[in-house]
């Protein structure tokens, strides 16, 4: 692996809104350095049952990564710098990033998206390729951004949304995650740079953290907690929550919700570390009398978001968490809104019928690190 550290830099640009600008090469650029250029595609879309009613829910793929030292005397006076447009149409990739000519990085898949992505199944056009992540191309290092979550459909009442999959981790240390599979009326958590999402079932999967492998959650099959987000390198994930509720006449306890995740991103001429913690699930529980709601959270930077999930066949109008900056966004129940993924994360789907909120992709990122005399 090529190493992206060995030189001292003092400038940082970041480019994070889908569009086309130019980047200029300054006069005082020291020319003995070459600049360190990271290019992202942008996420893909999630699908709706509903909107594409021969779909499955998938979540959409996370942009690929292309990481390239260029040397001076190789830039022109201006480079053009493309940002991936993410958007809500699940047939169709996010859009393409670019710095110049010298490298590139396709969008995610959306959830409903059958093209051939950079080589993606050995070039086949079919099914095998919802979801599937965008990859770098030109770059010192290329990697492919993690898979969409698996959709689940049932009936129109009980249908669950996969989690979008998180983009590459910076500098190309790994390939993107995947987002969890949606089942039994919940979605799946969004995937994190440093680990998958997890699958719903009732309850909403969490997402994956910016650092490890992502928590699992410590009752499976309860009705009534959601589990934690893993935490990530520079904060804690989401706490769990409760929805168990009964009457204080007979001294019982009312439902709480859980904290925020925590986290920060370092954005440096010199460091890029995304920090993160994970989202949790969340849950829409409801009796004949009480009704209570434990949010899904979004995620943390570098971390994904957590699905949402229902006890009941009816909707919640809620949203599952978004996605942090790279992360995948959680996928939803039926009858719930879509959520948006992170710069270049994947949106998660929605089980049935989104009440005009699609999931959709984060558009793409580009950072560029280069050093000017001094």
């Amino acid at each position: 692996m090529a190493n992206f550290h060995s030189f001292l830099y003092n400038h940082i640009d970041i480019y994070q809104v889908g569009g086309g600008f130019s980047w200029s090469k300054p006069g005082d650029l020291d020319g003995t350095k070459p600049i360190l250029v990271h290019v992202w595609g942008a996420g893909g879309a999630g699908d709706d049952y509903y909107t594409y009613t021969t779909k499955t829910s998938n979540g959409g793929g996370g942009g690929g990564l292309a990481v390239k030292l260029i040397d001076a005397s190789a830039l022109g006076a201006t480079e053009a710098v493309t940002i991936g447009l993410g958007n809500d149409n699940s047939n169709i990739a996010g859009g393409t990033s670019s710095f110049g000519s010298h490298c590139s990085a396709t969008g995610g898949n959306g959830g409903a998206c059958t093209a051939v992505n950079n080589g993606s199944n050995g070039g086949a056009v079919g099914t095998a390729n919802y979801g599937i992540g965008g990859l770098g191309t030109g770059g010192d290092i290329n990697r492919r951004g993690g898979s969409g979550g698996a959709g689940y459909y049932a009936d129109t009442t009980n249908s669950g949304g996969g989690g979008g999959g998180s983009a590459p981790a910076p500098y190309g240390v790994s390939d993107g995650f995947n987002g969890g599979a949606g089942f039994t009326r919940a979605g799946g958590g969004g995937g994190g740079i440093g680990g998958a999402g997890n699958p719903g079932s009732d309850l909403g999967g969490t997402g994956g953290s910016s650092m490890r492998d992502s928590c699992r959650s410590v009752s499976p099959n309860s009705y009534f907690t959601p589990a934690p987000g893993a935490s990530g390198l520079l904060g804690a994930g989401s706490s769990s929550g409760c929805n168990y509720l009964t009457y204080t006449t007979y001294g019982g306890t009312t439902a709480r919700t859980g904290e925020l995740p925590e986290g920060s991103a370092i954005l440096t001429p010199n460091e890029i570390c995304l920090g993160g913690g994970a989202g949790k699930g969340g849950l829409y529980y409801y009796t004949s009398s009480p009704r209570t709601l434990q949010m899904a959270t979004s995620g943390g930077p570098g971390a994904g978001g957590g699905g949402l999930g229902s006890n009941t066949t009816t909707g919640t109008q809620c949203s599952p968490g978004h996605g942090g900056l790279l992360g995948g966004s959680g996928g939803g129940s039926q009858y719930g809104y879509g959520a948006i993924g992170g710069n270049a994360g994947g949106a998660g789907g929605t089980g049935y019928y989104s009440y005009g909120h699609p999931p959709r992709g984060g558009d793409g990122l580009v950072i560029i690190q280069y050093a000017r005399l001094i």
